[in-house]
C-alpha cells in the first residue's frame, strides 16, 4: 500500500513575512528598486575638521597634581580645564594671533583634519 503524500496540493508560494503581512499577491514578484546612481569618484576624499586634537605634553609633578585636584573639585573634564586655561593665557599674546609660515602651517593643518576611513 502506498503512503499518502505529505505535501499539500496547493502550490508553495515563496513569500517573505513582509509580503504576507502587507498583502503582496502570490505569484507577483515585487518590482526591484534601483539604487540611486553612484556619485562620481572624487579625486580626494572631502577633508573634515576634527573636533579635538589629541596631543601629549609634560608637566612638573606638583602642577599635574594641582591640575587633577582642580579637575576633581571643579567637576570638570581635563580637556575643559586646559581649554579654559589656554584660551585665557593666549588672549593677550599677539604671537598667538600671528599666522604660521607656510611649511609649518601645512604640518599643523594635517593635525586638524580627520583622516579618511
Amino acid at each position: 500500500m502506498a503512503k499518502p503524500s505529505m505535501t499539500g496540493t496547493r502550490p508553495r508560494v515563496a513569500a517573505s513575512a513582509d509580503d504576507l503581512i502587507y498583502g503582496v499577491e502570490p505569484g507577483v514578484l515585487p518590482t526591484p528598486t534601483l539604487a540611486p546612481p553612484a556619485a562620481p569618484a572624487a579625486a580626494e576624499p572631502q577633508a573634515l575638521p576634527v573636533s579635538r586634537v589629541v596631543f601629549t605634553n609634560q608637566l612638573k609633578p606638583d602642577v599635574y597634581r594641582e591640575l587633577r585636584q582642580y579637575e576633581y573639585w571643579a567637576h570638570m573634564e581635563l580637556h575643559e580645564v586646559l581649554h579654559e586655561a589656554l584660551v585665557a593665557y593666549l588672549a593677550d599674546k599677539p604671537e598667538a594671533k600671528k599666522a604660521l609660515p607656510p611649511k609649518v602651517a601645512a604640518k599643523t593643518l594635517k593635525r586638524l583634519i580627520r583622516k579618511p576611513s
